[in-house]
């Protein structure tokens, strides 16, 4: 009997065991959802994977998942772009797992796009830095250029316009190298192009390659830096479709004031009185003036041409549309329109661009992408825009616009403004720009793989430019007073050009135990051809119709002409890392031009560079604060044939140069020597840099010293004048730049708010060394000279104004015009000129134009839907000279500003500004530090503060995410220029178009 129940026990027990366990191996369904960590918002398209299978999901619209598990423990591992990687277990009796994904600190640091591939940043050995296309397509700017400032330590970016289509920045890379073309070389994803043909909106990344070490492997095109474009492409399985648009409009960031007509007139009369010349005004017609100018405008004008040149809208817009997606085939297609109504009438661009970036997986070893990319750029201003601008600063309040029959006024001489820009003709250009890149990379066994591409490119661009002749009149006659120009005239010219780009590259990338290597081989060659035509005639009778055949066949004209260049290329790198720790790349190219002659083609390009990661070392591994600690080193050369197309040879300019019996004949003629024997201009660059890595990345800071020197910069060496011909190309300047760049970044979560800080600064020190004889060279105020900055300053030192009479009678003469109390005294700094005399001789360097000490601090912050982004951006040291209308009051009868009105006179003896002058031409009115201004600057340039709305509401609508922001450019300035006169301006005289403040409403959209 006890048997019996033992048994049936046992048995019992074997049941309930087995079934547990049949329970326990049945697959059970998880749940759960994701959302992200900073917001709380749910995350559609996370991807949750059981690991180490192929059971996974992803997430739906309000971050849900649901996916059934086999009955062992596991671990779920969810996965999104932008965000750390989580790894959940799957063990006990919980089924349901919410989660919440933290961004990814590093980002694109991770990995940095670099000459022809890619590499991790840890294991990068040059000085590269890089920029996200969010910080780029954050300013509302039409053009690419001008979003990079403050974002990228040792490189300088300045705007010096604000005319629409005119508006984009120069970019120096490291300070200005050569003599000749100091542009940076601009690849768009590895084909060569312009920054400002890229819509913003469809930037990936920017990496600047500044040393020698990162540029070598692109040669002789590469002396000045190199700025590396990559543009989006689909990445999610999931087809989503967003749109990011503007709309707002700009002002002037800061405008000069000017004196009113009474106010005008009577410094016009002290200075004819200092002239000893009768004054111009009599005091009757000053009565007269105050009394009627309000009832008869025509004859007493007081014309604010601010007021009435400056009244274009300002309206800016930017719609951008863009659709991606794809599993097998990534596809992103774009569409962008920018329109820009300029603050002067007539001024207006707009620009039309498209993409289609498609990269496809044929088998796993092949794959295939096209990028198609084109543009359409219409920009237009006045034909007189030169004039227009320059006169609304020139021309003083008396003289009318519009007379109050409806004509225009005579302005000054003719010169009026307003009717130049209203009706004066107009300059219409239409920019076209087309390219195809197709690539096909084949990966033959593991690590190795093989790149074609073939790209052909296409640009044309047609101006035509109207003048049409403006009649002015005097108050109460019915003759024209002037007409200019004397008869209407149409340029047209239309300039084609195309580029076919075809190369090959071989990539080896293999990791064995603690060996990381690299090997990269490519060749290239590229050919263009540019043609051009022109064609003109004049005399308009229907100038409501310019078109050519209506204009007269008397002294019409037309040209054309052609030019072509190639470039044949190889080029490898080899790069080599021991456990992550120890760093090592060598790059050669070896570029062969046709701009040289045969025998000085080829040039051969080589770098190398180390860098050792304390951070690895087994006396730092411990110290957990580190997160990178790396030392570099490099050393390289690189090329500059940005010289023009044919200086090497000798040409022969055709044409219809010579008359004979009254009649045009066909000749030609040689106007420059040429010289065979010219080569590269090169540059030999050093880096020591050091980067750091803190607190789990959540600091980090880059630091770079580096003496870069161009030499066999060409230059046109002196000959006799007797020769009659232009000098031939020598290779024979040479010039250095030495300087450091710092980079400092702060990433940090703090509960639901997370914050990013950087801050780049950096300074360069600019020296010609040797120019062979042939300076100085003296162009102006600019002065090319051994020892100094490149077009340093040049002119007279300026003691200040003679107040008193010894001081006229103790100071050498100056030998410039006659001068008296009141006017600007100079120092006398050389003996070389004639004996106690101030002359040409007394010149001397008394600016610097290069800019020096250029910072920018970028701040973003996020917190719950909200988010702001401030950009900072300045320079600490910087020389500007001005001349003509914007400085010297009353120049060639121009007008006077406000501040200008402290002027000295007996009653007034300690004025800041000198005695008015009525002339062109005056002691006062010479280059000099009496006129050179501190262009230092602190501005905040980019303020954008927006708002998400919760994912909850929005996806009832079928919207994934909706974004409305506000932004401002160009907002406050702190400087020290004179009042009215923008830090940016450039040196020289007022011809130029104010720079803008923009101000936007956007709105970002995603489904």
């Amino acid at each position: 009997m006890k048997r019996t129940l033992r048994f049936t026990r046992a048995v019992c027990l074997v049941c309930l065991l087995l079934a547990a366990a049949v329970a326990h191996a049945q697959p059970r369904t998880v749940s759960g959802t994701v959302a992200d960590k900073q917001t709380g918002e749910p995350m559609p398209g996370v991807s949750v994977v059981l690991k180490g299978s192929t059971l996974g999901t992803t997430t739906d619209s309000k971050g849900a998942f649901q996916l059934k598990l086999p009955a062992q423990q596991g671990t779920l591992l969810f996965s999104f772009l932008g965000y750390k990687p989580l790894e959940v277990p799957t063990g006990g009796n919980k089924d349901v797992f919410d989660v919440r994904l933290d961004k990814e600190t590093l980002d694109i640091e991770q990995v940095v796009v670099v000459g022809y591939g890619v590499q991790k940043k840890v294991n990068l050995t040059g000085a590269i830095s890089t920029m996200e296309g969010d910080d780029i397509s954050r300013r509302p700017v039409m053009l690419a250029s001008s979003a990079l400032q403050g974002l990228s330590a040792g490189v300088t970016v300045t705007q010096s316009s604000g005319q629409p289509g005119s508006d984009g920045s120069t970019i120096r890379i490291r300070g200005v190298g050569t003599l000749n073309n100091s542009d940076a070389l601009v690849l768009v994803d590895g084909v060569e192009g312009k920054l400002d043909g890229v819509n913003p909106n469809d930037i990936e990344s920017i990496s600047v390659l500044k040393d020698a070490a990162s540029a070598a492997i692109y040669g002789s095109r590469a002396a000045n830096g190199v700025i590396l474009v990559t543009t989006k492409i689909g990445t999610q399985e999931k087809l989503s479709v967003n749109y990011n648009g503007y709309a707002g409009f700009q002002r002037f960031t800061t405008l000069p004031e000017f004196v009113n007509g009474y106010t005008y007139m009577k410094a016009m009369n002290d200075a004819y009185a200092n002239l000893d010349m009768t004054p111009l005004y009599s005091d009757t017609y000053l009565r007269d003036y105050l009394r009627y100018k309000h009832m008869d405008p025509d004859n007493y004008p007081d014309t604010d041409w601010q007021k009435e040149v400056y009244t274009g809208s300002g309206f800016t817009q930017s719609h951008h549309v863009s659709v991606s997606g794809g599993k097998r085939v990534n596809v992103l297609a774009s569409f962008g329109y920018q329109d820009q109504d300029g603050l002067l009438p007539h001024f207006s661009s707009d620009r039309y661009s498209f993409r289609l970036n498609a990269k496809m997986n044929i088998t796993k070893a092949i794959e295939a992408s096209m990028l198609v990319d084109g543009r359409r750029a219409d920009i237009n201003s006045p034909t007189g825009s030169a004039a227009v601008k320059s006169s609304v600063n020139r021309i003083p309040n008396i003289y009318p616009a519009r007379l109050s029959d409806g004509r225009w006024g005579t302005g000054l001489n003719g010169n009026n403004p307003l009717a130049l820009v209203t009706e004066g003709g107009m300059n219409n250009g239409v920019y076209y720009n087309l390219r195809a890149s197709f690539q096909v990379t084949v990966r033959p066994f593991d690590g190795a793989s093989v790149e074609f591409n073939f790209t052909p490119k296409y640009s044309n661009s047609h101006v035509r430019k109207f003048n049409k002749a403006i009649k002015t009149f005097e108050p109460g006659r019915e003759t024209p007073a002037y007409t200019s120009p004397a008869k209407s005239s149409l340029n047209e010219s239309d300039s084609k050009t195309t580029e076919n780009l075809l190369r090959v590259i071989a990539r080896y990338n293999k990791t064995f135990g603690s060996h990381e290597i690299g090997v990269l081989a490519g060749y290239e060659q590229i050919a263009s051809k540019t043609r051009d035509m022109g064609t003109r005639r004049e005399g308009f009778p229907l100038t409501n119709y310019p078109e050519m055949n209506a204009g007269s066949t008397e002294n019409m004209s037309n040209s054309g002409g052609a030019s072509e260049w190639a470039l044949l290329s190889w080029f490898g790198r080899i790069n080599y890392a021991y456990k992550s720790r120890y760093l090592f790349e060598a790059n050669v190219r070896v570029d062969g031009s046709s701009r040289f002659a045969r025998g000085h083609r080829f040039g051969t390009f080589p770098s190398v560079s180390v860098g050792w990661r304390l951070s690895e070392e087994e006396f730092l591994k411990e110290v957990r604060w580190i997160s990178n600690l790396k030392l570099r080193a490099s050393w390289g050369q690189l090329g500059n044939q940005q010289i023009g197309t044919y200086p090497a040879y000798t040409t022969i300019t055709l044409g219809p140069s010579f008359i004979f019996g009254g009649k045009p004949a066909d000749g030609g003629v040689q106007k420059s020597y040429a010289n065979a024997g010219i080569t590269w201009e090169t540059t030999e660059t050093t880096d020591v840099g050091l980067d750091v890595a803190l607190f789990g990345n959540k600091l980090s800071a880059t630091f770079d010293f580096y003496n870069r020197k161009t030499r066999d910069i060409l230059l046109t060496l002196p000959l006799p004048g007797i020769t009659g011909m232009n000098e031939p190309y020598q290779n024979a300047g040479v010039v250095q730049n030495r300087g450091w760049d710092l980079e400092l970044k702060h990433t940090n979560t703090v509960g639901k708010f997370s914050y990013q800080i950087g801050f780049t600064l950096s300074d360069v020190h600019n020296k010609i060394l040797d120019l062979k004889g042939a300076g100085p060279i003296i162009s102006g105020y600019n002065l090319k000279a051994e020892g100094y900055p490149i077009n340093s300053i040049y002119g007279y030192k300026a003691l200040g104004l003679f107040r008193t009479e010894e001081q006229l009678a103790e100071s050498p003469k100056q030998t410039f015009s006659s001068y008296d109390l009141g006017d600007i005294r100079y120092a006398d700094l050389s003996d070389a000129g004639a004996a106690n005399s101030i002359d040409r001789e007394d010149r001397t360097v008394i600016g610097n134009q290069i800019p020096r000490f250029v910072y920018g601090l970028n701040i973003s912050a996020q917190w719950r839907n909200f988010d702001l982004s401030v950009l900072i951006q300045g320079v600490g040291k910087k020389d500007v000279i001005y001349t003509g209308d914007v400085v010297w009051a009353l120049y060639n009868a121009g007008k006077m500003q406000t501040w200008q009105t402290d002027y000295w006179s007996k009653e007034n003896p300690d004025a800041s500004y000198p005695r008015p002058i009525a002339a062109s031409s005056h002691n006062n009115f010479q280059n000099s530090s009496f006129w050179v201004y501190d262009a230092a600057y602190l501005r905040l340039k980019n303020l954008q503060v927006g708002y998400t709305l919760p994912a909850r509401l929005t996806r009832k609508i079928w919207i994934d995410k909706l974004r409305v922001y506000f932004t401002g450019d160009n907002l406050l300035t702190w400087d020290k220029m004179p009042k009215g006169w923008d830090p940016e301006t450039p040196s020289g005289d007022a011809e130029i178009y104010p720079i803008a403040q923009t101000f936007v409403f956007g709105i970002q959209l995603t489904f």
